[in-house]
């Protein structure tokens, strides 16, 4: 299955869990408040266990951490912030730590982020393995006060971050 019928086979089985989870990582990470403490703010947001659209007998867990910059960093008054996903397999039936295809990991970003955001994001970790699995597939998106993508602040001093077109 290509990268892109992956992702047409995700937004079309899992259409309203992907709207919600959108919707609840790219809205600003604050209330209200002052700009220190709006970017100062974090929270989780989890999606799943959902199906693995390449392995019917393993399950995935869908994890974004939205923060703010000044928390992500020691620049406390960096304005912006980070969207963190990370993404786990699972046997339906055990619940034992299954390996990750990379293309169906990618895909899943692709779904959650969209097109016009996709090209920002960074993806977090050591390089794959040579067969192309991961055991946790991590992503990273920085985002500008006005909530629009940016590349990876100089203040983020992360060296496993790679461009998700150059991983």
């Amino acid at each position: 299955m290509t990268f892109n019928e992956l992702t047409t086979r995700i937004q079309i089985q899992h259409t309203q869990e992907l709207s919600a989870f959108r919707q609840d990582i790219t809205s600003a990470p604050y209330m209200a408040g002052t700009p220190t403490s709006l970017n100062a703010d974090r929270r989780s947001v989890r999606m799943g266990p959902v199906q693995s659209v390449e392995d019917g007998n393993a399950n995935l867990t869908i994890v974004a951490d939205v923060e703010g910059l000044a928390w992500f960093t020691a620049d406390k008054g960096l304005l912006g912030s980070c969207i963190t996903v990370s993404i786990a397999g699972h046997r339906r039936n055990t619940g034992t730590r299954v390996h990750l295809p990379l293309a169906e990991c990618d895909a899943w970003i692709e779904a959650i982020l969209g097109g016009s955001w996709i090209t920002h994001v960074y993806r977090a970790g050591k390089k794959v393995e040579s067969d192309g699995r991961l055991d946790i597939a991590s992503y990273r998106l920085f985002l500008d006060e006005r909530r629009n993508p940016v590349a990876k602040p100089q203040a983020v001093a992360d060296t496993t971050l790679r461009r998700l077109e150059e991983s």
